[in-house]
């Protein structure tokens, strides 16, 4: 590794020769020029949506899962079976291209982060579906929902803790998922244009890291760059990036959810007259909270579970600050589009500590959680000594990578996890020096290597000191791996000043005989209906009977009587008002109990569907009138697909 830091050594920036043995510096020797990118060609767009095949009943990831609430389900171990379903969780893309070297595919996931064995696997599939290789275009992105799936990490031992066991199938359907909305977005590319802008939110997030508040450094940003796309002359797309850290519900919720995130893009787009694809990707979290919006409490609405109202509210508030923002945006049918994909190790000889510090070969965490210093800038003694050290068998990731490259006249750059403000504040600083224009950060993208804060950051202690896998080191030393990477994509005679290790290997190895979803009783019936009036603030509940969750959700569309027939209730965007968004929440009963026995050769699956007929937050679902009820479809395995049933109709009075 000595031997390769010196190589890089010589090939830095100055191209400066190394010294002989007798101290003499030989002539520099020139590197081979890099060649140009090909030509550019017509710019194109495209988009694609899919519902990730998440079985309500898998435990959660974020937040740790043992020592909680006991919820027994066959797709979870040691964490707690979900129960809840708040809006159907979902893979987003966006594909951006003006031909080879000339292209950018930006992927927005409903769950935790990326590791960069998914992305691997992932990209493998593609290139069986397409011929191609992704590697420099494809950004995978976490949205940091904790209630997102877990249980896509092969590992044993203190990641279990994190992520529980590893579920093969489930993600062997992930991967296919995700390849599924990439090709779907590149088989959307049409003639399109693109512009961009940057608006600013300082309401809906707020700086959670006490710690740090004595350090002369930036604090907290309101950046919310957005990427518009429009196609045949009207909007079709929106790409966002915010520092939101979008962990509104908890572990003990039982709930898969998008969170504040999913939240937030369906406020944005329901409130615009027609449809348009919307990303909101999580900038940076390591010292953000979401913000508390304030809702008249004496507002009318419906009382829905603890969080609803907030995610819904701080949506309302990033919507507030993005769409006046798209009307002076100007567009090209000629964007410039770039990005490269590069790899760096990391190890404590790379981050350069001396022997006392930091004394952990494979890595550690947890250090000094609870005692961070938040009255002074004073560093806490002795942080890095009593951290939880990774195993030789089981050590902290040693590389990760970087995506880099720019979207019109906005620079970008993806990290892999959770970084700070100030930290990533920084970086975007040096981009916009480095080309002009303005900056976008990815956060959560491709890999995911814990917390990362400044050295400074660090040893002030506190939560996130505790998540970083490397020490203080490891933030000032990505964020400078990240600028390299941007410098080399946009600078062709900079050469990379560190060797770039060959990419992971997806999971392999693993087998599984395949879940066999039980059978189900009545399936496709409704067993208990909505009543024949309800007032605006009630809560309309009613209950399907429906399938194993293996075989997906069933979803519930609301409709309207007009002239005899009824049809499904619409947004001035023309999208259906169904149980895929967060206007209803499904809470599942299993007959007989899972905890009661497992696995059975036939249940009884009851699918609670509760529809709030008004809310406090903004809505913009039209107000219901005459009478109203719910279709729903309910997948079964069978060769049709799916059975329907419709509630009794009822009036809002």
């Amino acid at each position: 590794m000595l031997r390769l830091r010196a190589l890089a050594a010589c090939l830095g920036l100055l191209l400066a020769a190394c010294g002989g043995e007798d101290g003499a510096a030989p002539a520099p020797v020139p590197l081979p020029p890099r060649p140009e990118p090909p030509p550019a060609g017509p710019f194109q767009a495209g988009f694609a949506e899919v519902v990730l095949p998440v079985p309500l009943g898998i435990g959660t990831m974020g937040y740790g899962g043992l020592g909680k609430v006991e919820s027994v389900t066959p797709f979870a171990v040691s964490y707690p079976g979900t129960t809840r379903q708040h809006g159907a969780l979902t893979a987003r893309a966006v594909a951006l291209s003006r031909g080879p070297a000339h292209e950018v595919v930006l992927v927005r996931t409903d769950t935790v982060g990326i590791f960069q064995h998914l992305r691997e696997a992932v990209l493998a599939e593609l290139q069986q579906r397409t011929g191609r290789d992704w590697d420099d275009a494809l950004i995978i992105a976490g949205n940091h929902t904790h209630s997102g799936p877990g249980r896509m990490i092969l590992a044993q031992g203190m990641l279990t803790l994190l992520a529980d066991s590893f579920f093969p199938e489930f993600y062997d359907r992930i991967v296919d998922a995700l390849a599924d909305v990439v090709e779907q977005a590149l088989g959307d590319l049409a003639p399109a244009e693109l512009g961009w802008t940057k608006a600013a939110c300082h309401e809906a997030h707020h700086d959670r890291r006490c710690e740090n508040d004595h350090l002369d450094q930036v604090q907290e940003l309101p950046d919310l760059p957005v990427v518009a796309v429009r196609r045949g002359g009207k909007l079709a797309a929106l790409v966002m990036s915010y520092a939101y850290h979008g962990t509104v519900l908890g572990i003990e919720d039982l709930t898969l959810s998008g969170d504040m995130g999913a939240a937030a893009e369906q406020k944005i787009a329901e409130r615009l007259d027609h449809p348009v694809q919307v990303l909101l990707f999580n900038a940076w979290g390591a010292d953000m909270s979401p913000g508390d919006p304030t809702i008249d409490p004496a507002a009318a609405g419906a009382e829905q579970p603890a969080g609803y109202d907030k995610m819904q509210g701080l949506g309302v508030r990033i919507a507030d600050a993005v769409l006046p923002q798209l009307e002076a945006i100007q567009y090209t049918a000629e964007p410039e589009l770039r990005a490269e994909t590069h790899r760096a190790s990391i190890n404590r000889e790379l981050l350069g500590y001396d022997e006392e510090t930091f004394p952990y070969p494979n890595g550690a965490v947890y250090c000094g959680v609870s005692n961070g210093n938040c009255d002074d800038a004073t560093p806490v003694e002795g942080l890095d000594q009593g951290c939880v050290q990774f195993s030789p068998e089981e050590p902290a990731p040693d590389q990760t990578l970087f995506t880099a490259g720019w979207i019109g006249g906005l620079s970008f750059v993806t990290g892999p996890g959770e970084w700070s403000t100030a930290l990533a504040g920084g970086v975007l600083d040096q981009l916009r020096a480095l080309r002009g224009g303005e900056a976008m950060f990815l956060g959560y993208a491709n890999d995911y290597m814990g917390y990362s804060i400044g050295e400074r950051d660090w040893w002030q202690g506190g939560y996130e000191t505790g998540g970083a896998l490397w020490g203080p080191k490891q933030g000032d030393y990505l964020a400078a791996r990240a600028f390299d990477t941007f410098r080399y994509v946009h600078d062709l005679a900079f050469y990379l000043p560190f060797a770039e290790p060959p990419p992971v290997k997806p999971f392999s190895g693993y087998e599984y005989d395949p879940y066999a979803p039980e059978d189900a009783v009545e399936a496709g019936t409704v067993s208990e209906d909505v009543p024949e009036t309800v007032a605006p603030t009630d809560v309309v509940r009613f209950v399907a009977r429906g399938s194993d969750p293996w075989l997906g959700l069933p979803v519930a569309t609301l409709e309207q009587e007009s002239e005899g027939s009824f049809a499904p209730v619409r947004r001035a965007n023309q999208s259906v008002v169904d149980s895929t968004s967060y206007d209803f929440w499904i809470d599942l009963a299993v007959d007989p109990p899972y905890s009661q026995l497992m696995p059975a050769k036939e249940r009884s699956f009851f699918w609670t569907f509760n529809f709030p007929a008004s809310r406090r937050a903004a809505s913009t679902i039209p107000k219901p009138a005459g009478k109203l009820r719910f279709s729903v479809r309910i997948p079964t395995g069978d060769p049709g697909g799916e059975a329907v049933a419709q509630t009794a109709s009822f009036e809002v009075k």
